[in-house]
């Protein structure tokens, strides 16, 4: 056995050295056969060298079970970038359904957002009702909105809030906040029979009251310029000044605009025009007013 041994050493002893002195030589030692062709050994380690590079790439990574790397096949890539992408599609999916949900379940049908509050220096209100409803303006710690009532406009625009209600009970209140003194323009509208009741002082640099088929009763407006319009309502209001500090012009095409009991135009004063610019100098005030139809506007100043 061990002659047999010895003897098996010693051809495969013979034959490594005629392989390495063929090479040596310029030959070529085959070591594989396929496609019916033999193939050198070199051919073959290089095949084998491109099929793990371009079949095998070595990964590492880190989890919460500690640290793992080897070598992968191609597609470990794919396989790991699929399962990150169901990952954030379910993470994407859960909220938006908590964002929808929040929307439409939990917001009030009536918000401000704060961070415009403070900017806020334009008022544009327009209030309408079929029902006769009450409309409220007070002053309060901070813009508001009370009762029942449905919005039709709610923007903001830069400096300039923009809101349409509709009242659908039977009073609704806007709160205005007492740290505002002033504003810089300021549009209240009155609409299908709405009444609109202003229990604050209004001061702006421009106010515009449109009465239209509605009803406003305000307690103080004080700008430097007032333009007031009546459309078969009715319009009753404090101006803050001497009557000498306005520059009135006045307008109807049949229902009265009287000042401080004075009728400036309408049926008994048998004019429907008025314009008092040749009696008042230096006015510091311009009011324009505005009557349609069966409207009526009654002012009176505070002094």
């Amino acid at each position: 056995m061990k002659k047999l041994v010895l003897a098996c050493c010693a051809v495969l002893a013979v034959g490594c050295c005629m392989m390495v002195g063929g090479w040596a030589a310029g030959g070529q030692l085959y070591g594989s056969y396929y496609n019916g062709v033999l193939h050198p050994v070199t051919e073959s380690l290089h095949d084998m060298s491109d099929f793990l590079s371009n079949r095998m790439h070595y990964h590492a990574w880190w989890s919460d079970d500690g640290w793992h790397s080897g070598w992968f096949a191609d597609d470990f890539s794919d396989r790991v970038e699929d399962v990150v992408n169901q990952k954030v599609d379910a993470a994407l999916s859960e909220f938006e359904t908590d964002w929808s949900e929040s929307e439409s379940g939990t917001l009030p049908p009536f918000s401000l957002p704060k961070a415009s509050l403070d900017n806020i220096r334009e008022l544009e209100l327009t209030c309408k009702s079929g029902t006769g409803s009450s409309f409220t303006i007070e002053s309060g710690m901070d813009y508001g909105l009370e009762g029942d009532f449905s919005i039709v406009t709610n923007e903001f625009d830069h400096e300039k809030w923009e809101l349409e209600i509709t009242c659908n009970g039977d009073e609704v209140t806007l709160i205005l906040p007492e740290r505002v003194s002033s504003y810089g323009d300021i549009e209240i509208t009155s609409r299908l029979d709405a009444s609109i009741d202003i229990a604050v002082p209004l001061r702006a640099s421009k106010i515009d009251l449109y009465a239209e088929s509605g009803s406003i009763d305000a307690d103080l407006l004080s700008a430097r310029e007032l333009e007031l319009s009546v459309t078969d309502g009715s319009l009753y209001a404090y101006l803050d000044g001497d009557p000498q500090n306005y520059h009135i012009e006045a307008k109807t095409n049949y229902g009265p605009a009287t000042l401080n009991g004075e009728e400036l135009v309408g049926p008994n004063s048998g004019t429907s025009r008025y314009d008092n610019r040749k009696s008042v100098s230096n006015p510091i005030n311009e009011l324009e007013i505005h009557v349609n139809g069966g409207g009526t506007v009654e002012l009176d100043t505070m002094e």
